[in-house]
């Protein structure tokens, strides 16, 4: 069952706070890098295609009828 939550960065990102709000929880199966890695690359991503949408969008969108 955990090979199937370890690529989930949710799944990384509670079990790390567990450790920090419980005391004595300790997480053996999760990493807060990994976590950070994907959230850095997917507002890569983001920033990425919102630099693109802008670049490529049509004065006709926003105009009125």
């Amino acid at each position: 069952m955990l090979a199937m939550f370890d690529w989930n960065p949710l799944f990384h990102c509670i079990d790390q706070a567990r450790g920090f709000v419980f005391i004595n929880y300790n997480p053996h199966y999760s990493n807060w890098p990994y976590a950070a890695w994907v959230a850095v690359g997917l507002v890569m991503i983001g920033l990425m295609g919102d630099f693109y949408t802008r670049r490529h969008a049509s004065i006709s969108w926003n105009a009125r009828r």
